[in-house]
């Protein structure tokens, strides 16, 4: 009797085997996805080929009882399509299920060329211990040879060639993601990077504390931007139909009510339905459509006139003045003067708030007054979850500064800006210098560092990362960046999809 059926087995070879066990789980989920899944349950109705598409030598062919078919029907399964057919949602649901299982036969495809050509394939031995543990070929928990032989010898066939598929993707796994060698000095430096994890203190200064006097003074110097004039629009696809339609307008009289016919009538843009009327207009938006030079023109028109044809991304365009120039009283629309500055002009509030930030900084000699001093100033003192210096947030070494729910943190796992000035903090109180984040400055106080106990799964951990990073540029190098793969998915789709299409 083998020592794994006595009672007196050791704890060990157990551990091992769970341990094993648990990383071919996380990786054989992440690598098969619903195709792998799918081999198991085939239904043997049968239905005409559909070819999605190829890779190398190898069409991807949908058949209601083959791997795409099989892959199709769990994805379905998956999303649980209990809406009417005719929502909106529905067809978005189906095509996406679609899609999924599609993305999962190309990369089984793949798998299968690149074996194919190394020569690969799974032995009718091999083939055959698999078709044996099928529960149809089964009675009592044992396989049935009489139950095989009743089955149809096309259906034996189509299991067969599943279990083939099952097998090549079981070896392919097991030699391209999992029996990758791993050095102990490789897993100890990832864990020295893993264990050690820090929490922080941190002042969120947002763009919005930039001075008003300051948004108000630049309005000041730039007010020709910020100078508005009642306009209407007629946007039309070519140049002589908008010269046509200039004379016209003369033709009429030069009327707002001759102008505005002939945007309702003509025009291609939202503002027809609004007879071509834009309202009061400032100059500069004007100005990024069709450039400063051409938007003086626009803006020297006395009410009534016309001017254009100008071209635009959008097309050909004639503006007519509906009254007077307005000019800009800044105090009266800081708020619109802010959303531009904040739109074009970021350097200049980027600078300001940090210049603050600084200052405030400086005024505290450690960080207990730093903190103190905020706080008086009326900022909230925030706190961190704990993470370790993780740069692009690397699922291997675990945390994230944006693991925490606040937004001013987002993007911070790949700023070199924030690492550069979190790394610096090795001292617990040491303050960091402003950092920008997204429309605010922060500073950080590290207020914690600790260093966290190996645990017993972390080798299974790393490798079934590891193992998952390589499908992943397996997968990208297949569906984005292959000269082998032909993808027709859209257009077979569509054909036989109309509606969801």
């Amino acid at each position: 009797m083998s020592s794994r059926n006595r009672g007196g087995t050791s704890a060990k070879p157990r551990r091992n085997l769970v341990l094993k066990t648990l990383g071919l789980a996380i990786v054989g989920i992440a690598l098969i996805g619903l195709v792998f899944s799918s081999l198991f349950s085939s239904d043997q109705n049968t239905a005409s080929e559909l070819v999605f598409g190829s890779y190398g030598n190898k069409d991807i062919v949908y058949r209601y009882n083959n791997s795409f078919g099989n892959a199709v029907g769990h994805s379905l399964d998956k999303y649980n399509l209990n809406v009417n057919q005719d929502d909106r949602i529905y067809s978005f649901v189906h095509r996406l299920a679609w899609q999924e299982a599609y993305n999962s036969v190309v990369y089984l495809t793949a798998i299968k060329y690149y074996l194919d050509r190394s020569g690969y394939l799974p032995s009718s031995r091999a083939v055959d211990r698999r078709i044996i543990e099928y529960d149809r070929y089964q009675t009592d928990g044992e396989f049935d040879e009489k139950l095989y032989l009743s089955v149809p010898p096309e259906v034996r066939q189509n299991d067969r060639e599943l279990a083939r598929d099952q097998l090549s993707i079981s070896t392919w796994t097991w030699d391209i993601l999992d029996s990758q060698y791993h050095s102990e000095a490789q897993m100890d430096f990832l864990w020295d990077m893993a264990a050690q994890e820090n929490t922080y203190d941190y002042v969120i200064i947002p763009f919005s504390e930039f001075p008003e006097q300051r948004v108000i003074e630049y309005g000041q110097e730039n007010s020709k931007l910020f100078s508005t004039l009642p306009l209407s629009r007629i946007t039309v696809e070519s140049e002589e139909k908008a010269r046509e339609l200039m004379a016209q307008y003369g033709e009429k009289g030069e009327t707002p009510e001759s102008f505005a016919l002939l945007a309702r009538e003509f025009s291609q843009d939202s503002y027809a339905e609004e007879a071509g009327s834009m309202g009061e207009t400032d100059f500069y938006l004007i100005d990024e459509l069709i450039g400063e030079e051409n938007a003086d023109s626009v803006y020297k028109l006395m009410e009534g006139e016309i001017a254009g044809p100008f071209e635009t991304e959008y097309g050909w365009i004639i503006f007519r003045s509906d009254g007077a120039l307005s000019t800009l009283n800044p105090a009266e629309r800081v708020q619109d003067i802010r959303a531009y500055m904040m739109e074009n002009e970021l350097g200049i509030v980027e600078d300001a708030v940090l210049e603050r930030a600084n200052e405030l900084r400086a005024k505290a000699g450690d960080s207990s007054a730093f903190l103190s001093a905020m706080l008086k100033e009326g900022f909230e003192i925030e706190k961190s979850h704990s993470f370790p210096i993780n740069y692009g947030a690397d699922s291997l070494l675990g945390g994230s500064p944006e693991d925490s729910d606040d937004a001013a943190l987002n993007g911070t796992a790949s700023s070199d800006e924030f690492w550069k000035s979190i790394v610096k903090l090795t001292e617990v109180g040491a303050v960091s210098q402003p950092v920008v984040l997204n429309n605010a400055v922060g500073i950080f106080v590290l207020t914690s560092s600790r260093k966290k106990d190996r645990d017993d799964f972390w080798k299974e951990k790393v490798k079934s990362e590891i193992a998952r990073s390589r499908q992943n540029y397996f997968s990208t190098a297949v569906l984005n960046e292959s000269e082998l793969y032909d993808d027709r998915f859209s257009d077979v789709y569509d054909q036989n999809f109309p509606r969801q299409g």
